[in-house]
């Protein structure tokens, strides 16, 4: 009986000890300061431009380490040529970069493909990586014909007239070859490149060729000041002998020189 008295005793002391122990609540969440950061680094990195002619000569430059730090960006640069992104990279050479992190590399553009270089600082443990693309082409000199006209058995009295569509060419020289067989000595015409819609011939004009004598067969060069417009011919014969007739086959095709381009 004591020891039934001792224990409940004893549970009701712990039951006011438990109630009596203070509880501390955090209001707020303590500040834990973040790890320190180092200065940012990376890199600038392009080829000259956008296009080039294989075999020519180009300089790849840049300049990595430390963003907005003049000095202490010391470093090896590789570079590498890939034709794609996902293609192997062949490694080209490597150049150091300088105290400010400015590289230079020579190398001549053969293939059409991307660039990429990687920086290592001299001392530390800082990297960058940058690529640049660029386009490689070869040319060629093609003809190509523009237009041509051809007509038979033409009196052209007073006049005959052939007008082109409206086209563009390029800017530059066009070869005219014209072919002329008349029965009357006693022709001649013209032919030019105009934009003019009533083809007004003016004199000394290089997208014109005169012909007061009917000149032909014969080949010319025609010098147009804009490049858009159309090709017109104006042909007149003379009024014939009696009992003679005029009668004339003409043919004139025009044609241009342009460099032809592919990417390799």
């Amino acid at each position: 009986m004591g020891n039934t008295r001792l224990l409940a005793a004893g549970g009701a002391l712990a039951a006011t000890m438990a109630v009596a122990v203070p509880v501390v609540t955090l209001d707020r969440a303590v500040a834990v300061p973040a790890p320190a950061r180092g200065p940012a680094s990376g890199m600038e990195f392009s080829a000259p431009h956008d296009e080039v002619e294989a075999g020519t000569p180009i300089v790849l430059s840049g300049r990595a380490g430390y963003l907005n730090r003049a000095t202490g960006n010391g470093g090896k640069v590789d570079i590498f040529f890939r034709k794609e992104q996902t293609a192997p990279k062949v490694y080209l050479g490597s150049v150091t970069a300088g105290s400010s992190g400015k590289f230079r590399f020579p190398t001549r553009a053969n293939a059409t493909g991307e660039y990429v270089a990687h920086y290592q600082h001299r001392k530390l443990a800082i990297t960058a990586d940058a690529t640049d693309f660029l386009a490689v082409y070869t040319s060629r000199p093609v003809d190509r014909r523009l237009f041509s006209w051809t007509a038979t058995n033409l009196s052209c009295l007073p006049t005959c007239k052939a007008v082109g569509p409206d086209q563009l060419i390029s800017a530059g020289p066009v070869k005219v070859k014209l072919e002329r067989k008349c029965l009357q000595p006693k022709s001649g015409g013209r032919i030019g490149f105009t934009a003019d819609q009533k083809n007004a011939y003016r004199a000394g004009d290089l997208g014109w060729r005169d012909f007061p004598q009917g000149d032909g067969p014969t080949e010319f060069e025609l010098k147009p000041t804009t490049v858009k417009g159309h090709f017109y011919l104006e042909w007149t014969s003379a009024t014939p002998p009696q009992g003679e007739f005029s009668s004339c086959d003409i043919s004139f095709a025009v044609s241009q020189t342009s460099m032809d381009k592919s990417y390799v």
